[in-house]
């Protein structure tokens, strides 16, 4: 498994923190982190059912930012937007299960 970048991590997490103080997500939860070479993933999902990854919602263009930061991630990215289309579509009380038990890959550590 590759090194934890704890740069991108805190980094990450502090962006999850401020859609906390905003109201966007009530709490961190379902979230998981992918240790990368060159950064992490960090997705959460709010009560409307939008998905943010890294503090930032997962539009197409912030999706494709992402692969273009961490490519060896870009299969990640491409789950996450396949998760997204089924968060969006499934009802807000099953949303945070559909989150935390999406993640098979052995370097996702879910929750954290």
């Amino acid at each position: 498994m590759p090194p934890l970048d704890e740069k991108a991590l805190s980094d990450a997490q502090a962006a999850t923190a401020v859609l906390v103080r905003r109201g966007k997500v009530s709490e961190p939860v379902g979230a998981m982190v992918i240790p990368s070479q060159s950064g992490v993933l960090f997705p959460v999902g709010d009560r409307d059912g939008e998905l943010y990854v890294n503090g930032r919602t997962l539009t197409q263009q912030w999706a494709d930012s992402l692969r273009a930061e961490v490519p060896d991630l870009a299969s990640d990215v491409a789950r996450l937007q396949a998760m997204r289309a089924e968060w969006l579509d499934s009802s807000p009380e099953d949303r945070t299960l559909a989150l935390a038990g999406s993640c098979t890959d052995p370097n996702c550590r879910t929750p954290r």
